[in-house]
């Protein structure tokens, strides 16, 4: 795991000593963070709209296929406009989004992705629980390869290398986690089939593994990774419901057994073996994190 480790936690601080009073306001993490979400908001937008009118002037299939391509161009503007601010409003590189060691830890994080929902589908096979009802068409691997690649992307963006960062160089790392823990596990709360137990079970296991996951390389890739290659995986490839949706997949399954154990209608998340293993992986990575010092104290602290 060594190898997965490069950048130092006051990489990520702001390389600027504010002199007037003006320049004090926006360096406050949370002035920052209204800034940086302003500046990320029109991507999304522009896109949206662009793929509205690929929808009304082209055929079904071409419009599907140029959905792709703007799902990467979207990526590619969120990581550009994120360079920007870096440069300009904290003055330092976006060494959160550098490519060094990002096919490493891009792959590692999607192996162990694949590797523990692949467990969990394995150990409801063998109880029973899951069976397969039909496959589908090859086209639900794509789009879901590509739709989960966006969404992974864009809430690792939001909720660790943004949200987390900035409440942490107040309020410290533990701070953070839990913050971006509860918040990232609310923020679900609003999805189909969710209720108390769905969000513990994000903020416990979730929330914990990615925000830890953060600390160890101060980059997106591993737990980028992990989180695109789970959602594919789990909704794409195994037909699981994905934190309470129905998505396209290759397989149909028939899931029916205990809660604890197949997650239901919520989906993989929900069970004991996810929590298990993700749970016991964070800790494992907050005690590398603490080994290298990569904890941050309270800003009054310091």
């Amino acid at each position: 795991m060594k190898n997965l480790f490069y950048n130092k936690s006051s990489d990520l601080f702001p390389n600027v000593i504010p002199q007037s009073g003006i320049e004090k306001f926006i360096q406050f993490p949370l002035i920052r963070l209204i800034i940086i979400l302003i500046l990320l908001a029109p991507s999304p937008i522009l896109i949206s709209i662009i793929r509205d009118v690929f929808n009304k002037i082209f055929d079904a299939t071409l419009s599907l296929y140029l959905g792709y391509l703007l799902d990467v161009l979207l990526i590619i503007s969120l990581v550009v406009i994120y360079n920007i601010y870096t440069k300009t409003v904290e003055n330092r590189k976006a060494h959160e989004l550098s490519f060094h060691k990002f096919y490493t830890e891009l792959g590692v994080g999607g192996a162990l992705a694949v590797v523990v929902i692949t467990f969990f589908v394995i150990v409801n096979y063998l109880a029973g629980y899951y069976s397969i009802e039909k496959f589908n068409s090859f086209g639900n691997v794509v789009f879901m390869f590509f739709d989960q690649l966006k969404v992974g992307f864009i809430e690792e963006l939001l909720f660790r290398v943004i949200l987390f960062k900035l409440t942490e160089e107040i309020l410290g790392s533990w701070s953070a986690i839990a913050i971006q823990g509860v918040l990232f596990g609310f923020a679900h709360s609003g999805n189909p089939n969710a209720s108390i137990y769905t969000t513990i079970a994000l903020i416990i296991a979730f929330s914990i593994f990615f925000a830890a996951g953060f600390m160890m390389t101060r980059r997106i890739w591993f737990i980028f990774g992990f989180h695109w290659f789970w959602n594919f995986f789990q909704a794409g490839i195994f037909g699981i419901q994905n934190s309470g949706h129905i998505q396209p997949s290759l397989i149909t399954p028939i899931i029916d057994g205990p809660i604890w154990l197949t997650g239901g209608d919520w989906g993989a998340e929900l069970s004991i073996i996810s929590i298990v293993i993700l749970f016991s992986v964070s800790l494992y990575f907050v005690k590398i994190v603490s080994q290298r010092n990569q904890f941050i104290t309270a800003s009054w602290r310091r």
